[in-house]
């Protein structure tokens, strides 16, 4: 045992070493893989056997994913790729804003590289000049369990061609390489912080000021109805306000495209 933290060689069916990190001051576990095919996936697996604040890394995962089974690629060691488990009761009522709020702090943790034209694209986007740095995807099976996926773009140079939206990554805009492991030392007690101390004045105030979507005209699909509008705001309960032939909509989910 060093620096309080305990490492522990555990067996893959994936072939892939693993380690398990017990961080005591900030009560959560790391379990990192070389190669996994999702960490959203092995966190829904194992979840009865894992703590609250358990954290899944990965240097490559094959199958990832994003919303609505859209694939999120990356290249194999540039990127942070990770998954965290909440099972805390109490959190798990915070459930429909979980990625909203995960999402105000990885836009933090971004602006202290001093990267700016930092925003959120509701519900699960973190942008840098207008291009996507990070998606988060939220899984779970109420009242059990919740899973947070995020991708961020880290080291990464070069993007395929065809992506919804241009992507960027933290090398790109910082202008120099990240390490991967001093981010997360930064990002992952950061989350687990601001999750059990929840200040949702204050997530709100940050989103509202880093509202991509704010004054955009956009397309809504909602419960399979498509609406027409301008963003005008985000409601006290992080619902994305669009105004549509005069009526004010508070869309708690659904698909927003810009026009």
């Amino acid at each position: 045992m060093k620096n309080g933290n305990l490492s522990i060689n555990i067996e893959s069916s994936l072939k892939a070493e693993a380690f398990l990190f017990y961080n005591i001051p900030m009560q959560y576990h790391q379990i990192h893989f070389q190669e996994i095919d999702s960490t959203n996936t092995y966190l829904k697996n194992t979840y009865k056997l894992l703590s609250n604040f358990t954290f899944v890394s990965t240097d490559y995962q094959s199958h990832g994913k994003g919303r609505n089974d859209r694939t999120w690629s990356s290249e194999p060691g540039e990127n942070l790729m990770f998954s965290f488990l909440i099972k805390d009761e109490n959190l798990l009522k915070q459930s429909p804003i979980i990625s909203l709020l995960s999402a105000v702090e990885v836009a933090k943790v971004l602006e202290t590289y001093k990267i700016k034209h930092v925003s959120i694209k509701w519900p699960n986007d973190v942008l840098i000049n207008d291009k996507k740095v990070c998606g988060i995807l939220a899984e779970g099976q109420l009242p059990d369990y919740m899973v947070v996926g995020i991708g961020l773009n880290v080291n990464q140079k070069k993007f395929p061609e065809g992506l919804r939206r241009p992507a960027t990554s933290l090398c790109l805009e910082h202008k120099k390489d990240i390490n991967i492991e001093e981010l997360k030392e930064k990002l992952f007690p950061q989350l687990v912080d601001s999750l059990t101390n929840l200040d949702l004045d204050k997530s709100l105030e940050y989103f509202r000021k880093h509202n991509y979507l704010l004054n955009k005209r956009v397309k809504a699909i909602v419960n399979n109805q498509t609406f027409i509008g301008e963003v005008v705001g985000i409601d006290d309960s992080f619902c994305l306000q669009v105004v549509t032939h005069g009526m004010l909509l508070h869309i708690d989910s659904g698909e927003i495209e810009i026009l």
